[in-house]
């Protein structure tokens, strides 16, 4: 069951990065831009664009990294996906999402494996699932530190992704 719903959170993910590449159009967008359709552009037709630039200020974008940040910390890549980074929201989602299967899947093992241990008949079979129990309840405990270290830079990138916000539009 939980595999199921870590293939589906990967599966959102995916399909959240690849609606993100495609413009409203249907052309494909990279950084903010699209590609126009090839059938229209040719050598001829392009031959009498100019191009003008306009020295006049742009309005700046109010952003807020903060926010971001904000979003971050409650559910990983939200904040990138306030910033407009898709790519690192969808693998940010992912990562979390891992992570946080493979904490309560060790977790329930190492129940099973303490109750298996009280439960015990003889002392020798006691103590090698109480070893079983100490093995996964040891490798919980890693991976909520790793969650919290992938938590923390999560909001970190937010917040940077926010501050840069601005700066990537011009």
């Amino acid at each position: 069951m939980r595999l199921k719903i870590v293939l589906l959170l990967s599966f959102l993910a995916l399909l959240l990065l690849a609606s993100s590449l495609l413009a409203d159009d249907g052309s494909v967008r990279l950084d903010g831009g699209t590609f126009p359709d090839s059938s229209s552009t040719s050598p001829v037709s392009l031959a009498g664009v100019t191009t003008s630039f306009s020295l006049e200020k742009q309005p700046e974008i109010k952003h807020s990294p903060g926010r971001s940040v904000l979003y971050s910390a409650v559910l990983p890549g939200l904040g990138q996906a306030n910033n407009g980074r898709w790519a690192k929201a969808s693998s940010f989602v992912v990562v979390g999402s891992l992570l946080v299967t493979k904490i309560f899947v060790e977790s329930q093992r190492a129940d099973r494996y303490l109750h298996l241990a009280r439960n015990a008949t003889t002392l020798e079979e006691a103590d090698a699932l109480y070893d079983d129990y100490s093995r996964h309840f040891d490798a919980r405990d890693k991976l909520i530190w790793w969650a919290v270290g992938f938590w923390v830079s999560n909001m970190l990138d937010a917040y940077i992704d926010g501050h840069l916000f601005a700066f990537s539009r011009q």
